[in-house]
């Protein structure tokens, strides 16, 4: 009898564990999503209407992955943070080149203004 027993409460724990490394892949991803999004919130995002876009997306696709996990999808929920991901990236991208843009055009609006001053 005890060895029976022994034998499923490994079985059982194997199991358990096999399981829970999949969460933990999902989970992971759900965090690198997480942590992008805010990134990108940090960066200003939020205030330029391209970046905000991409960051909604990503805030939808976070939403969708969560829902993917309650429903044990988590191949799809995988996926869904992996796209979270990158529009947050996206995002993030977004808002560091706009103000490198201004700053750009200004550069160059001074240059030209030195160059006709020495016409």
């Amino acid at each position: 009898m005890r060895p029976k027993l022994l034998a499923a409460m490994l079985c059982a724990t194997l199991f358990g564990c096999a399981g829970q490394s999949v969460k933990h892949v999902s989970n992971s991803k759900r965090t690198e999503a997480i942590a992008s999004m805010r990134a990108a919130e940090g960066a200003g995002a939020a205030r330029i209407p391209e970046a905000a876009r991409h960051l909604e997306f990503a805030r939808q696709q976070v939403n969708n992955g969560e829902q993917l996990l309650v429903d044990e999808d988590t191949p799809g929920a995988e996926l869904s943070f992996m796209q979270a991901d990158a529009d947050a990236d996206l995002a993030l991208a977004l808002a560091r080149a706009l103000p490198l843009e201004r700053q750009a055009q200004q550069t160059t609006q001074q240059a030209q203004a030195l160059q006709r001053g020495l016409q």
